[in-house]
């Protein structure tokens, strides 16, 4: 990619990671309050789905540089990284990644009590730093 896509990419990402960082801070502050409307229990699944596709990308964008060859699932990128010693390998990718095939694909029996407990947990937290040490691995390489 060359250097000005490269700084428009991992600035509109920078962006995308603080906007879903302060979107599911702000929907787990909702959940201790209240139970979430329909709309907010959409939002937190929406919300969710982006960040972990973000981070998809991310992962593959960062293999890519890292190894020279192109990931072409979701998974590959991780395991690219976790074999480079980029990354730690105590983290649960596959089920990360299949998180957001529910929410994509079988959106129908999504269960909420699943996407209730990432948010109140904070277990996105997780993903959130994977996409802050990501982006700084790539301002590293751009």
């Amino acid at each position: 990619m060359p250097d000005g896509q490269q700084s428009a990419y991992l600035k509109a990402q920078r962006q995308h990671l603080e906007e879903c960082e302060q979107d599911l801070a702000e929907l787990g502050t909702l959940l201790e309050q209240r139970p979430w409307s329909r709309i907010e229990r959409h939002a937190a699944e929406r919300s969710l789905q982006l960040l972990i596709e973000a981070c998809i990308g991310l992962a593959k964008h960062w293999a890519r540089e890292e190894t020279g060859m192109a990931c072409r699932d979701a998974i590959t990128g991780f395991e690219r990284l976790q074999d480079a010693g980029r990354i730690e390998s105590d983290i649960p990718w596959r089920k990360i990644i299949g998180l957001r095939n529910v929410l994509v694909h079988d959106y129908l029996d999504v269960d909420p009590d699943i996407v209730k407990s990432v948010i109140a947990d904070r277990h996105y937290r997780t993903i959130i730093d994977f996409g802050h040490q990501a982006l700084a691995a790539l301002d590293q390489v751009g």
